[in-house]
């Protein structure tokens, strides 16, 4: 990299690490409030529900917006600002009354979820389009929230939750600083080319066949990802358990992020079955776990998982889809992912864990897993014979 390249490096590879560091602050927390305020398993599984839904709308809400406005700057800085407004408010009210909270929660879905695929279209255009440079960056970030939910965890177990709020407040002023100051490079000639309907995403083959991967993963993995303290209790687990369990994982999954553009050298599709193959084996130890040392494992997985997976559906959007379409793309990979198949996974699970047991949700995953492991196995041999 260049001298100018390089400070861009630095500053995205900051701005991202800190982002992911007030989310892990926020998010990775504020479940484990709201059960300690009294709410129960099956609210808190249909709250994320809710919370899902709202940011399935919302990714694609702010995903057009940027591609309208030919700008991702412009609209992360009022779209985060308004998610640490409504971050607060959840808090602070959730002694008071949980319920009001757990009505704020979805709301704080429609602005905070899209804001990571917005952070990562907006690097991938800054560093034209580079999935090595990108993945660099893109490791740091994950770093920051592997970091955040280490220390967090721990400063909890000694302070209480009131570590939430003050570490979200100080990782978030430095991350509108950064963005105030980070330039953003233009789009190129996007106005003179022709507009796109999200429809048309449809119409791609191979882009669609992933979403349909992604969507059974996200469905298998989602309880267990959105209810980990509820598994890690199950086991004899706490919330300083929580926050190792994510750092061990993502600081993982940071590795693999790093060394993205060597891993290139593997098919998309390859990487991509790999990554399913994770996913299976996430369900199954957390569903035989005995301690929170297996649960912990198979986080582990579930990142290396997701470490080859990122970087795979951000090639596969990039390659398949059209850029005035591409921060649409970007979303709704993770809104699929992320937030459609949570949605469906969480109206059911918290009331399968209250009936059935905390890990009855990973056996119900591992049986949903074998599905998009297949899918992937069958087009790695496809693409296998293409080349042959």
């Amino acid at each position: 990299m260049d001298q100018i390249s390089g400070r861009t490096f630095l500053s995205f590879s900051l701005l991202d690490s800190l982002y992911w560091a007030f989310y892990a602050a926020f998010a990775g927390y504020i479940t484990t409030y709201l059960l300690s305020c009294g709410m129960s398993s099956a609210v808190l599984s249909l709250t994320l529900a809710a919370f899902m839904g709202m940011s399935f709308i919302g990714s694609f809400f702010w995903g057009s917006r940027c591609d309208k406005a030919g700008t991702n700057r412009k609209i992360f800085i009022p779209e985060f600002a308004a998610a640490i407004l409504v971050a607060m408010a959840i808090y602070f009210l959730a002694e008071k009354n949980y319920m009001i909270s757990a009505l704020l929660y979805p709301l704080f879905g429609f602005l905070s979820a899209p804001l990571g695929s917005n952070l990562d279209s907006w690097m991938l255009r800054s560093f034209n389009r580079s999935a090595a440079v990108y993945g660099r960056a893109r490791a740091v970030g994950s770093a920051g929230y592997a970091v955040a939910m280490l220390v967090c965890g721990q400063l909890i177990t000694v302070f209480g939750y009131m570590v939430i709020p003050a570490a979200s407040l100080f990782f978030a002023a430095i991350v509108l600083l950064i963005a105030f100051l980070t330039r953003e490079e233009p789009y190129e000639n996007i106005r003179s080319r022709a507009g796109g309907s999200p429809k048309d995403l449809l119409k791609i083959r191979p882009y669609m066949y992933m979403i349909i991967i992604l969507f059974l993963s996200g469905l298998a993995i989602s309880p267990i990802n959105n209810l980990k303290i509820v598994i890690l209790e199950s086991v004899g687990g706490d919330v300083s358990n929580l926050g190792m369990d994510a750092f061990a994982g993502v600081m993982l999954q940071a590795c693999l992020l790093f060394i993205s553009g060597s891993l290139r050298r593997l098919p998309p599709y390859v990487r991509l079955f790999l990554a399913s193959l994770c996913t299976l084996i996430t369900a199954v130890l957390t569903f035989l776990a005995v301690n929170p040392l297996m649960i912990i494992l198979g986080t582990v997985m579930n990142n290396i998982g997701y470490g080859l997976l990122l970087p795979t559906m951000r090639q596969i959007t990039e390659s398949t889809v059209s850029g005035t379409l591409k921060n649409t793309a970007h979303a709704m990979c993770d809104a699929t992912f992320g937030s459609f198949a949570g949605i469906i996974a969480l109206l059911y699970s918290g009331s399968l864990m209250d009936a059935f047991g905390a890990r009855s949700a990973a056996l119900l995953g591992s049986f949903i897993m074998i599905i998009p492991v297949i899918m992937s196995l069958v087009s790695m041999i496809i693409e296998a014979k293409k080349s042959v």
